[in-house]
């Protein structure tokens, strides 16, 4: 585990953005030995303005509530990639769906494309599980907090009926991202 990390989870209302920094900021936060910091911006539309969730972690207390270098962008829509890849450290991770950003960003070094979307549909049949397909990816990609943890975070967060079709999408997303980094 890294010992200050931020992470910047961006995309439309509507795409999970707040569900993303909910989950990882519970996951972490059962940690017990990392102080979290979680804050989120939505756009003036309900569903598709631009809106993130921000999570920042490190072992010694945070005295700045805001993200300013984040290590990991998660960008699910073209605007959240315009907007909030420019302030990444230099080795950071930029993970996006290429259902909607077409347009990359040439001065990132590490740059992972996973259709979430799309696995998200072959997975579970809902679109809406992209954003738990991106959990998955993230955690792995990421390697900030146990894969373990996280998907136990993930399952206790939905209701029974739910965990079945999560559980799919987490482990499609790991597995995504884990032939990404062969």
């Amino acid at each position: 585990m890294a010992n200050h990390y931020e992470i910047r989870f961006g995309g439309s209302g509507g795409q999970g953005m707040m569900l993303l920094g909910d989950i990882f900021a519970a996951a972490v936060g059962g940690l017990g030995n990392q102080e979290i910091v979680l804050t989120r911006s939505y756009g003036p539309e309900a569903r598709g303005g631009a809106c993130r969730s921000e999570l920042i972690m490190d072992d010694k207390p945070i005295n700045y509530p805001a993200v300013r270098n984040p290590n990991f962008v998660l960008a699910m829509s073209q605007e959240a990639c315009d907007k909030y890849h420019s302030d990444m450290t230099s080795d950071g991770i930029l993970l996006i769906e290429p259902k909607f950003v077409k347009r990359i960003p040439g001065n990132i070094q590490h740059v992972y494309s996973i259709p979430m979307t799309d696995i998200a549909v072959e997975v579970t049949g809902k679109p809406l599980a992209a954003n738990v397909v991106a959990i998955g990816a993230i955690a792995a990609l990421g390697r900030f907090v146990d894969l373990a943890l996280v998907k136990q975070t993930v399952l206790e967060h939905f209701k029974p009926a739910l965990r079945a079709a999560n559980d799919k999408a987490f482990d499609a997303g790991v597995v995504a991202a884990q032939k990404l980094m062969k």
